[in-house]
């Protein structure tokens, strides 16, 4: 299937959502359909980024909000650079695991930095730069600390209450409120129905 333009899609999302499992699903159904595309994760995506992913994700470490946002996005800006502007200029589906939304949400709004306040940030350091769709995988807290009990490997967001992860919800609802950016995807639905409806998104979005 040929493709007419560059697309640069999100998929974003409180913990143990499931996004993980639906991403490598969806890479065999792009591959599968001749779908030029690359998969890539924030934290992370380049050398520098990934570099800087350990830093920011070590439970050991002790840095301030602040300075995990500056982190967070001097790794971003890096990935823009480096890996997905080069990629949409080859016309190719971009699609990363977490983004800006995500310090939106983690840093700016459940740690308190302040989520306009983060925003404004983005805009003056990264331009702004913002994916075409993102699609906001929502589940309900007792059901993802259920999940999370499950995991082997946990990261430092993983361990915590429920409060978080509440918190972590309010504020997705509060960033895509009214935006048309989001595709909400209900976490709780069959994996097939998820994947279903990624997929026909996706389709739609290139043609």
């Amino acid at each position: 299937m040929s493709k007419k333009k560059g697309l640069f899609l999100t998929f974003e999302g409180p913990e143990a959502v499931g996004k993980s499992t639906q991403l490598i699903k969806l890479k065999k159904f792009l591959k599968k359909n001749n779908i030029p595309h690359i998969f890539t994760r924030e934290p992370g995506g380049t050398i520098v980024a990934e570099k800087l992913r350990n830093i920011i994700l070590n439970k050991n470490l002790d840095i301030t909000s602040t300075e995990e946002i500056l982190l967070l996005m001097a790794a971003r800006l890096n990935h823009i650079n480096l890996i997905i502007k080069p990629a949409i200029e080859q016309r190719k589906v971009v699609i990363v695991d977490r983004f800006a939304d995500s310090t939106f949400v983690y840093q700016g709004f459940v740690n308190k930095f302040g989520l306009k306040k983060t925003i404004t940030l983005h805009k003056q350091l990264l331009n702004n730069y913002l994916p075409d769709k993102t699609f906001l995988f929502m589940l309900d807290p007792k059901e993802i600390l259920k999940r999370l009990k499950k995991r082997i490997y946990k990261n430092k967001y993983d361990k915590n209450d429920i409060n978080f992860h509440k918190r972590v919800i309010s504020g997705y609802k509060k960033l895509s409120k009214n935006n048309k950016r989001f595709i909400l995807i209900n976490a709780e639905n069959s994996f097939d129905i998820v994947q279903s409806k990624i997929q026909k998104t996706i389709l739609k979005l290139i043609k």
